[in-house]
């Protein structure tokens, strides 16, 4: 058959011989490198979706800020966005004084440091200023203290039962 083929080939050279396939484009994205979106940002979305504004208020529940970040984690994963998109849009719904906040933490912070990441590190110590049960007692800092002095010191210290971090430290 393939003689036959190739005889028909030579004898016939008006027939067209077949196009060669089309080489498929792949692209390998490079590790470490994000998508690019063209639609608009997905901040609409994320709206629909509960993500809520956080306007906190003095005296408020520390247990509020944690479940805004929650909810907010939550509703980033549903909507699939990517790191970057995570933090403006986690950005953008601050207000007030939570705001003034990250633009200050901004103002001191390199830029290639706002990550999503960093964004959520750092609300976490915004919170332990006001959160009781993340901010450790004078009597914890004493013993975190305590546990990392040599022992001859230790010793010394720990007949005292000092709990006032202040004077301990001194």
């Amino acid at each position: 058959m393939n003689e036959w083929f190739i005889e028909y080939l030579r004898t016939n050279p008006v027939v067209q011989k077949p196009p060669p396939p089309a080489p498929q484009l792949v692209h390998d994205m490079p590790q470490g490198t994000e998508p690019v979106r063209t639609g608009k940002p997905p901040v609409d979305k994320f709206r629909k979706y509960g993500a809520e504004e956080f306007r906190p208020i003095v005296g408020d529940d520390p247990e509020r800020a944690e479940f805004w970040l929650e909810n907010t984690i939550r509703v980033l994963d549903k909507v699939s966005c990517t790191p970057t998109e995570c933090l403006k849009c986690a950005v953008s719904l601050l207000k007030d004084i939570a705001y003034q906040w990250w633009n200050t933490i901004t103002s001191v912070v390199p830029r290639e440091n706002f990550t999503w990441e960093f964004f959520q590190i750092e609300f976490r110590k915004k919170l332990s200023k006001y959160a009781r049960e993340w901010v450790p007692t004078e009597a914890d800092m004493c013993k975190r203290f305590e546990e990392g002095l040599n022992e001859g010191i230790k010793l010394l210290i720990g007949i005292l039962e000092l709990r006032e971090f202040v004077v301990l430290a001194d």
